[in-house]
């Protein structure tokens, strides 16, 4: 499988930016009243899991229109699809108007959501088509006509169809859309996820007894050449039990790019899995009991047993005995390293210890039921296990080949050890990040990036038309990046460097009351949003700090930072969306632009 590097476009780096430099500037705030407020649902009691979380607590509720970047929309509490737009050239806002109202009559369910339904989920696929997943069970394709155009006329429902016919999950987020042209016939693909639970039948040890995946549905809609009618079938189904940091089509929605720190698998490659897991403990339990039998019809009896404890200075491990041992029964060595204690020729306890031990210090003596041994710790370490390897049997010959064999990589070192590192350099504990490429002909991952344990630090569709970018933390900046498809050699992947927002990468790491991180699709700013009242907007290419330079060095380049803090009636931050110069922010009663 090829594995994709993330090559770094020198040009896009500063190396001399020194950081934002907080600016008073007024920033004009403009407010609009809410006649309905947005529709929003919570989590209900029984969706508890971190991936339910995630799911609502990231769900962005204003939608932008990629072609028309000044124009927003969301759902209201009666249904409806509430188009908001803002006028570049008078600098002020239009009334809202409602486009469509959304028929959720047929649902069977009362005429409303019901508790565990998800959120409306809309994405513009064309200047002509838009998406709109009802967050129960269906899709709406919707023709909107010209939409530069601020006529009356409302929006058109071409066609409706369930997200997974066959399955009875309820509540789905339409996670991205994205319209082609194959073979002169329009389609439409959409992937949507649903958190499901299935039960945990391998590895119950941990105690464990059902696991929360995401549901992954790749559907299709084909448009009829003679008849002009919409088709929808599902084309495959994945599954990860972890995170979804990034989902997007890529052009010809022939492959599916996907970020996870789990892996990504069909269904049926999970069913194998599981399948093989089961295999192979059941295995493991029949060698274990084999083994077992054949200790007893040697007369070796696997009652001998030892436990250990420690201190600061010591460790104490004790050996019991079916039988009052004496001394000539046992056989002790021990070196700084090592330690081998046998009983009437069986291995007790024998391999290598954690850390290193004084020999010269090293006791043992005979109790009534066993054998006591003392080792003295040549550091005062905390061993959180006695031996270096897990097994305590000491490997065989066949074992020693291979490990003499395998080659163990070095840690990576790090770029500049003079600086500190801090707890943000060090990414989540016992994570791995992968992006991965699916291909749906083939059915399996033609493509992977490792991206190590740090998050993807936010995605955003700069053009109209193109997947989304996304963002890694590089050093202390952010990198965004963009898919390169070449139509002509589909088997070949990669991403493009699109741009550098200098000092970013420390900058998010330091706000941990964000919700939202957005960008402008010209990458001239980046802002923040926290749930309550406060955005933060910073402008990477600002100035050259009035000349001000370093000690024998060139120019800094300094960026300006604004702390725009709304009113306490606002209500809480629902959604928002950027365009140049203008950020969108929806709250619960209220639609704010921000002329940054």
């Amino acid at each position: 499988m090829p594995v994709v590097e993330l090559n770094v476009d020198r040009s896009l780096v500063c190396p001399n930016f020194d950081g934002y430099k907080l600016s008073f500037d007024p920033v004009p705030v403009l407010r609009q009243e809410i006649d309905v407020n947005p529709m929003r649902l919570e989590p209900h009691q029984n969706q508890y899991s971190l991936l339910h979380v995630e799911l609502f607590a990231r769900h962005n509720l204003l939608t932008s229109d990629p072609w028309l970047r000044h124009h927003s929309y969301y759902i209201n509490g009666r249904h409806e699809l509430v188009q908001c737009i803002y006028d570049p050239q008078s600098g002020r806002p239009r009334g809202q108007r409602v486009v469509c109202t959304i028929d959720y009559r047929d649902q069977g369910d009362g005429y409303q959501h019901l508790a565990g339904d998800y959120n409306y989920s809309v994405c513009f696929v064309s200047e002509r088509f838009c998406v709109i997943c009802d967050g129960m069970t269906s899709y709406h394709l919707l023709d909107t006509g010209d939409r530069s155009r601020s006529g009356l006329e409302t929006w058109q429902r071409i066609t409706r169809a369930p997200v997974d016919p066959g399955s009875e999950h309820r509540g789905f987020v339409l996670y991205d859309a994205r319209l082609d042209v194959v073979q002169e016939r329009k389609q439409i693909s959409l992937l949507a996820g649903h958190v499901a639970r299935r039960d945990h039948n391998v590895g119950k040890e941990d105690g464990q007894t059902h696991v929360h995946y995401m549901d992954l549905t790749w559907g299709r809609w084909t448009q009829a050449l003679a008849s002009g009618e919409w088709s929808y079938s599902v084309c495959q189904r994945l599954e990860t039990t972890g995170s979804l940091h990034y989902c997007a089509f890529e052009p010809r929605a022939e492959s599916l790019i996907l970020a996870s720190n789990r892996e990504v698998q069909t269904h049926e490659q999970r069913l194998a899995a599981d399948d093989a897991a089961v295999v192979a403990a059941a295995a493991a339990a029949a060698a274990a009991a084999a083994s077992s039998d054949v200790q007893h019809q040697n007369g070796h009896s696997n009652e001998h047993s030892f436990s250990w404890t420690q201190t600061d200075d010591d460790v104490l491990i004790r050996f019991q005995t079916p039988a009052t041992p004496s001394r000539n029964d046992f056989t002790i060595r021990c070196t700084n390293s090592t330690v081998l204690v046998q009983y009437l020729e069986q291995n007790l306890l024998s391999g290598d210890l954690y850390s290193h031990v004084d020999v010269d210090l090293t006791t043992w003596t005979m109790e009534a039921d066993g054998l006591q041994l003392t080792l003295v710790k040549a550091e005062h370490l905390h061993w959180p296990r006695l031996l270096a390897l897990e097994d305590s049997a000491m490997p065989d010959e066949a074992d020693k080949d291979e490990e003499s064999a395998a080659v163990v990589d070095p840690p990576l070192p790090i770029p500049n050890l003079e600086d500190p590192i801090e707890e943000c350099d060090l990414g989540l504990p016992d994570e791995e990040i992968k992006m991965v490429r699916f291909n749906l002909p083939s059915g399996t991952i033609t493509h992977t990036i490792f991206l190590g344990s740090t998050p993807l630090l936010f995605s955003a569709t700069l053009r109209p038309g193109f997947p989304a970018a996304f963002a890694t933390r590089q050093g202390v900046d952010a990198s965004v990046w963009l898919q390169m498809y070449q139509p002509s050699r589909p088997d070949e992947w990669s991403v493009r460097h699109e741009g550098q927002l200098h000092a970013f990468g420390y900058v998010q790491a330091s706000k941990e009351q964000r919700k939202f991180t957005v960008c402008c699709p010209d990458l001239e700013y980046v802002a923040i949003c926290e749930s309550q009242r406060h955005v933060l907007v910073y402008r990477p290419r600002h100035d050259s700090a009035d000349g001000l330079r370093k000690r024998n060095g060139p120019p800094v380049t300094v960026g300006k930072q604004n702390l725009i803090s709304l009113d306490y009636g606002i209500g809480e931050i629902l959604g928002v969306t950027t365009a140049n110069n203008l950020i969108t922010i929806l709250t619960n009663f209220n639609l704010i632009h921000l002329q940054v």
